[in-house]
């Protein structure tokens, strides 16, 4: 039922081509999620979230599929940053739909920003953000803070047009963060983390999913040498590679997203990096075979697919690419870290 009401208010909400982004009603959609309760989904009961990480995995593929503006990624894992550090009003404005907190990550996109890293910071989905939420690192461990967008944050031009990015402004002089909650211990931020990567990872087979099935009823439509281009072998070869792809992809996201509530730290963490590393590997070649099998017309500024490779393209960078993550493995397989 969760994963059909998302789907529904993805489809109602879905950018079809490039200029619905001009034209779509972000704050009316923003609501609609509000109001169907997605946006308080890792709220508390106690210690325990309303739902595990497989919910809200599979709402983020759903509006993902779709292309949905809502800046759900972004305020799930600030919501359940929120949650560990104890701020619990905040929480139920997010919820509400009232509050919008952006992600403040470092240059790269791999890691929460804290002071030393503020000038270059990105603020990650920050559509109509009063907050971008980062790291303050002491002696008394890490705390969250944050810092107000308006007058101090700017628009950045990156390539995924369907999600909003801001940076600090160049000409103005870092603002003082604000403190909040308690202290968050390394395991829950390990926690979080691994709850990041599955999400970006439900993000990228979402739209890949998408993609794939947009290309195949293409190929039952478009006509040429008088026959429909899927009945061509090399048409069939490329869907059935992108299928095989895409299902990997998808199998290994629902074991990261199971495992984060499951599972120690560590060991989810571990699950949510080999997904990452999969996923980032498989969305370059499925969104450029997506491209190629559209043809001519994929290649244009009027078509969907190049929003979609776009933002698979964001999304493979986000949190480390597949490269970073084998690392990161590697370096937890041998103890370095």
């Amino acid at each position: 039922m969760l994963r059909t009401t998302a789907e529904r208010l993805a489809q109602r909400y879905a950018v079809r081509n490039p200029a619905d982004l001009a034209t779509i009603d972000r704050a009316q959609s923003w609501q609609a999620v509000a109001d169907a309760g997605l946006l308080g989904l890792r709220a508390r009961d106690g210690a325990q979230p309303f739902v595990s990480g497989v919910e809200v995995m599979l709402v983020a593929e759903a509006l993902a599929g779709a292309l949905t503006p809502p800046s759900f990624i972004g305020t799930i894992l600030a919501e359940e940053l929120l949650a560990l550090a104890g701020v619990d009003a905040e929480i139920d404005a997010i919820a509400a739909g009232s509050a919008r907190y952006a992600l403040l990550l470092t240059r790269d996109l791999t890691q929460l920003a804290d002071a030393e890293s503020f000038n270059g910071a990105v603020g990650f989905d920050a559509d109509a953000a009063g907050y971008a939420l980062g790291l303050s690192r002491g002696r008394g461990g890490a705390r969250l803070c944050r810092y107000a967008i308006a007058g101090v944050f700017s628009e950045l031009q990156t390539p995924d047009f369907t999600r909003v990015c801001v940076g600090p402004a160049t000409d103005k002089k870092r603002p003082e963060a604000e403190l909040l909650g308690s202290a968050v211990t390394a395991e829950a931020l390990d926690r979080w983390l691994a709850l990041a990567l599955t999400l970006t990872c439900a993000d990228i087979v979402g739209v890949l999913r998408s993609g794939l099935r947009q290309v195949v009823e293409y190929s039952k439509t478009r006509i040429q040498y008088g026959v429909p281009v899927g009945s061509f072998q090399a048409v069939q070869h490329m869907c059935a590679e992108m299928l095989v792809k895409v299902e990997a992809a998808s199998s290994m996201t629902r074991y990261a997203a199971w495992t984060v509530d499951a599972l120690p730290p560590s060991e989810s963490l571990l699950a949510a990096r080999t997904a990452k590393a999969h996923c980032a590997g498989a969305a370059r070649s499925v969104a450029e075979t997506v491209m190629q099998a559209f043809g001519g017309i994929g290649q244009t500024w009027e078509h969907i697919a190049p929003l979609m490779n776009r933002r698979v393209m964001f999304d493979r960078k986000l949190f480390g690419d597949e490269s970073h993550q084998l690392l990161c493995i590697a370096d937890a397989r041998l103890g370095a870290a």
